[in-house]
């Protein structure tokens, strides 16, 4: 993996933006796709190293089902909770694929939170 100091700044950039733009989003992790932490950012208890993990997994799972049920290819992954919902994303990069997974709170804006998702991930593929 690539994984040069000016992908981690643009990286620890777009959790910084996901983080400020977004009301009620706990937390936010920039991975690889084989679950490795490149950029993080949590309010309270969620583990960001567990998340990565999770995350490319579900990334990954997200794949293969519109794959194999022809769909296409997968935008995103949302998990929804009693308590609010994450958002899984993959950022293609020449020789590597990120997953930038928000967690957020019922307060936060589904919409919003994709929209400004899916901002972060053109950022990091042009990066």
């Amino acid at each position: 993996m690539k994984n040069d100091a000016a992908l981690k700044a643009a990286a620890q950039a777009a959790v910084q933006s996901l983080m400020s733009r977004l009301h009620g989003v706990r937390g936010c992790v920039v991975s690889t796709e084989d679950g490795f932490e490149v950029a993080a950012r949590a309010q309270g208890q969620g583990s960001t190293a567990r998340l990565s993990a999770m995350a490319s997994s579900m990334a990954a799972l997200g794949m293969i089902a519109g794959e194999e049920n022809q769909l296409g290819h997968c935008a995103n992954v949302v998990v929804e909770a009693a308590e609010g919902f994450i958002v899984m994303l993959q950022a293609q990069r020449p020789g590597l694929t990120l997953v930038i997974s928000v967690v957020a709170s019922r307060e936060a804006v589904l919409g919003q939170v994709l929209y400004v998702s899916r901002e972060a991930v053109r950022t990091l593929e042009q990066a």
